[in-house]
């Protein structure tokens, strides 16, 4: 009996923990669920195409161009999905309207439901233009040269389309909105000419190839594969992958920046073309130092960027090595000299040549050929 009052016991609490248990799960599964479905409601409310009505098309004319946009059902929002260029010769800077039948515009660009069949198939750029190859990372795609030379966007925007500005030929200046949180597939894809983008303080990247083939933007270019899903941020015009703590881009027009303290790593591209004449770096940064128009390593003592200006550059006695990662502003530069101390390696003089073809090189106090 008594063993049988300890069985009964113990099947008595394994139940009572087991009830418990399954309590405990169901709860759990759901306020995931709760959280799942708020979220996709948060994120994707905007993109379904019964949040617009549309059944009536709206236009407006300003500054040859013609805006084609939908109103939300509640009538407070609008999305422009399309522009026609009405000039196609001169060179045209679009402003965006920030209102549609005085909606505030939260919407720009291309949306698959709006269309059927091979039209679904194949996302379209702002003003039309089909982007049949866009997916194709190791295919430059064909660039339509449009009359467009810069978009500025209106900061009511908080959503974007595929391939928005891709494939644009001439186009070399957007201003995106600050309230935009993410980019998607092809955004700038294959537009080779843009020289400079604002893009809003954080955001992230959505697929790989948002900025693939944009040559006017070297660092942005040669990273765009590994951007997928990382957060970047926008200030000082250089943009930095705080996931990956890295410098990818200054934009090229830029003529001083400030290094924050969050930068681990300066990837080389990130300063191609630019012709910077101030570069500081923010006392808290434990990475990277200047000295004598010298930006370099700290660890390494590798120099990363010579700019500023003058003929003659005598090498800071900080730097004890350098190679062919080096990056040397396109001021013009007719001298180097470099201490004995330094190690050189790889095509170490190859960026010195680049835009400094006569340029003479001394190490040792013997001239370089």
């Amino acid at each position: 009996m008594i063993n049988g009052r300890v069985n009964e016991s113990k099947e008595s609490d394994f139940m009572k923990m087991k009830k418990i248990l399954v309590s405990m799960f169901l709860l759990f599964f759901a306020l995931c669920l709760k959280a799942n479905v708020s979220n996709a409601a948060e994120i994707s409310a905007m993109e379904r195409l019964d949040y617009w009505d549309v059944s009536k098309e709206y236009t407006i004319t300003n500054q040859d161009a013609t805006y084609h946009a939908y109103l939300s059902k509640d009538k407070k929002e609008s999305w422009i999905f399309t522009v026609d260029l009405l000039d196609k010769k001169k060179m045209l800077d679009i402003i965006i309207p920030q209102k549609i039948e005085n909606a505030p515009v939260v919407r720009l660009g291309y949306s698959a439901d709006l269309y059927q069949g091979e039209e679904a198939a194949w996302p379209q750029n702002l003003f039309g233009v089909t982007m049949f190859d866009y997916c194709d990372a190791d295919s430059r795609p064909t660039l339509e040269i449009l009359n467009v030379k810069s978009v500025v966007m209106p900061d009511t925007i908080r959503e974007m389309g595929s391939c928005t500005f891709g494939a644009m030929g001439n186009l070399k200046y957007i201003h995106l909105s600050d309230k935009l949180t993410s980019l998607k597939n092809g955004t700038f894809f294959g537009s080779k000419d843009i020289k400079k983008i604002d893009f809003p303080a954080k955001f992230r990247v959505e697929a790989a190839n948002v900025f693939g083939y944009c040559d006017g933007l070297p660092g942005l270019a040669h990273e765009t594969k590994y951007l997928k899903n990382d957060t970047l941020t926008f200030s000082g015009n250089m943009v930095i992958n705080q996931t990956e703590k890295t410098l990818i881009q200054v934009m090229p027009d830029t003529k001083k920046i400030t290094i924050p303290k969050s930068v681990k790593w300066i990837e080389p591209t990130a300063l191609k073309n630019t012709s910077l004449k101030t570069v500081k770096v923010s006392k808290k940064n434990k990475y990277f130092a200047v000295h004598k128009r010298c930006l370099y390593r700290k660890a390494e003592k590798e120099l990363v960027y010579v700019f500023g200006k003058g003929s003659t550059l005598t090498l800071s006695k900080k730097i004890k090595q350098i190679s062919e990662d080096v990056v040397v502003t396109k001021a013009k530069l007719k001298k180097l000299i470099i201490s004995h101390k330094v190690k050189r390696y790889n095509n170490w003089k190859k960026p010195f040549v680049k835009n400094n073809k006569k340029i003479k090189i001394y190490y040792r106090g013997k001239r370089v050929k």
